[in-house]
């Protein structure tokens, strides 16, 4: 394969494609690390992404055109209601090669929400299996270009016409829709009004949390000025996309239940009040930071009838099987996180030395993984270890480990004696943020230095693991560039000119509202779940690979991320994040790989070129 590459990219957002460098954004999967450190106390998404890492999921790279001037608008903030209530999230990425039995269809109002495909919340498990309630099919299909051809003058000044883009500030803008008049239908579903569209957005509540900072440090995310920053893109937003006549409005509470201890299956009760909370408010959908919600409180978002969005690496199955109610953009499904594990590995290491490995550079790689043992990341596990088996790969060792911080330590001691009784050479690593914490000191006390491939946490949150251990990792994540040269940065100069973004981690709420504002503008004004589902499907692909990668949709996609980067992590190197030191650095000249295209990951049988290598 040819390791070189070309940029490429559209209007005014330029990026890498699929197969050339680029300069990436600190991606989402970022800020993810940081609460999901948090998460880790408890949470099984990690080992989501883990495999995401393996997939080389979030990484994205940033756009680099600056945008045009638009005066950013304003629109109403939510206001915070006293009740408690906790936030829940389970972020996630869409399987890019698959369909599901989504549907959709035009009826208006919500007035039994919880009757939605037979949802029973928290009461489902983690790992539905089925189609989603029935309805029309959607008429979509992946990577549809989306060009209408309407001529007139949007709402963001654009004039309309045959390809033409909402706006020039972003590679991911849907196509240009001419300003609408008339009456939009009014109260068409839950939370949607003749005026407004409401979302909500759960203040973090848990037992754990001291001690979760104490793990991560500044890595982790200040909430209010998170939500402080999601406000001030919101009000940008709503002057730039069609909404026919509606605004977004926004709306905190602060959550009862533990989101740590929900994704251990204890206090349910929490997550559920919490989802009538978000109802209650009159919510169409949520907006809670992914790290600080649990996939039980999505599931009883979506018995309530309230859209969720931010799952991580949950399969394709449970996103169809809540479909129209859950969404990601945040880290590939599990299918596609596994999926790209098994393209890197069968196409760049297999049956070579473990040349990344300072202890067995000479030694014919023999791989083992290690993930959470909750059912549904277990069940990512089974996918990875079936697709290298594809390619003649057969596992020397596989290990599980429960997502309690108390115990971790033991368990990861445990773990790596395994592992390096075994002779493994190369460990894949599909964990939440805290255990590799353990699992580096563990491989240290224990003399054993094998090559790392893990998931992606990003720079801030990698300081904390073994750089010992570390300083030969492969990851999925992007190589960050200055802030402020991304498309995130930009746009945000435009949302509030002369301040910054108040919370490193902005972009995190910026690649979310991308996603939820262009299924708003192409569900049109007849606004309901299922129309949200049929205007996502129906968008089209990205401008080339911009900030967060390559965007593609079509039926059954609920994640649109395409393609990602391989990354090393270098000690030593300055991070254009923060500048300090310790940043993921590119392999293969800053190439991104397409997660669901075997080919473009070059090879067979030839070794990743990383730090030197």
């Amino acid at each position: 394969m040819d390791d070189s590459a070309n940029t490429s990219g559209t209007g005014g957002a330029q990026g890498p494609s699929p197969t050339s460098p680029a300069t990436v954004r600190p991606s989402s999967m970022d800020a993810a690390m940081r609460r999901y450190a948090a998460k880790v106390a408890i949470r099984w998404s990690p080992l989501l992404a883990c495999t995401a890492a393996l997939a080389l999921i979030v990484a994205l790279a940033p756009a680099s055109s600056a945008p045009a001037g638009l005066a950013a608008g304003s629109g109403p903030q939510g206001a915070s209601p006293s009740k408690g209530t906790s936030s829940r999230l389970a972020l996630g990425r869409r399987h890019l090669g698959g369909t599901t039995g989504s549907t959709t269809g035009t009826t208006s109002g919500y007035s039994s929400p919880a009757a939605s495909a037979g949802l029973s919340g928290s009461q489902a498990g983690g790992s539905p299996s089925g189609g989603s309630a029935p309805g029309n099919a959607v008429a979509a299909t992946r990577g549809a270009s989306g060009s209408s051809g309407a001529s007139g003058v949007a709402v963001s000044g654009v004039k309309c016409g045959p390809g033409v883009r909402q706006f020039a500030w972003s590679a991911y803008a849907p196509m240009c829709v001419p300003a609408f008049h008339g009456s939009n239908g009014g109260a068409t579903s839950h939370g949607v009004t003749a005026s407004t569209i409401t979302f909500s957005y759960a203040l973090p509540n848990s037992s754990q949390q001291a001690a979760v900072n104490a793990l991560t440090g500044s890595a982790n995310v200040n909430d209010p000025a998170y939500v402080q920053d999601l406000q001030t893109l919101i009000r940008f937003f709503n002057t730039q996309y069609e909404l026919y006549g509606r605004h977004v409005v926004l709306k905190t509470f602060q959550a009862q239940g533990d989101y740590l201890l929900e994704d251990q299956g204890q206090g349910l009760q929490g997550a559920q009040a919490d989802a009538a909370t978000a109802y209650s408010l009159g919510a169409f959908g949520d907006m809670t930071f992914p790290l600080y919600a649990s996939q039980p409180y999505w599931q009883d978002l979506a018995a309530q009838g309230v859209l969720g969005f931010g799952a991580p690496y949950l399969p394709q199955s449970w996103f169809a099987h809540y479909a129209p109610f859950e969404y990601s953009v945040f880290t590939p499904t599990g299918a596609n996180a596994a999926r790209a594990a098994g393209n890197m590995i069968c196409r760049r290491m297999a049956g070579m030395p473990a040349i990344f490995s300072p202890q067995f550079g000479s030694t014919t790689r023999k791989f083992g993984l290690i993930t959470p043992d909750n059912p549904v990341y277990m069940q990512v596990g089974n996918d990875i270890q079936a697709n290298l088996a594809a390619c003649g790969v057969a596992l020397a060792e596989r290990e599980s480990y429960t997502i309690d911080v108390p115990a971790m330590e033991s368990q990861a001691t445990a773990m790596v004696a395994k592992m390096k009784a075994q002779g493994v050479t190369t460990v894949i690593c599909a964990c939440d943020p805290i255990i590799p914490i353990f699992i580096s000191r563990a491989a240290d006390q224990q003399d054993y230095y094998p090559e790392w491939i893990t998931n992606y946490w990003g720079d801030p949150d990698t300081r904390n693991f073994s750089q010992d251990q570390w300083d030969h990792a492969l990851s999925n994540g992007p190589q960050f560039p200055p802030l402020k040269t991304t498309e995130s940065y930009k746009a945000f100069e435009l949302a509030d000119p002369g301040h910054p973004p108040a919370e490193q981690y902005f972009y995190v709420a910026y690649e979310e509202l991308l996603q939820i504002f262009g299924a708003l503008q192409a569900a049109g004004p007849d606004l309901t779940p299922r129309s949200f589902e049929a205007g996502m499907f129906s968008l089209p692909p990205s401008e080339g690979n911009g900030q967060f990668g390559t965007w593609t949709y079509g039926q059954g996609v609920f994640d649109p991320i395409a393609t990602g980067p391989i990354t090393w992590w270098n000690p030593s190197a300055t991070s254009a994040f923060d500048n300090k030191p310790g940043a993921w650095l590119y392999c293969n000249g800053g190439t991104w790989f397409a997660f669901d295209n075997p080919s473009s990951y070059g090879g067979p049988h030839q070794q990743l070129q990383c730090f030197g290598k």
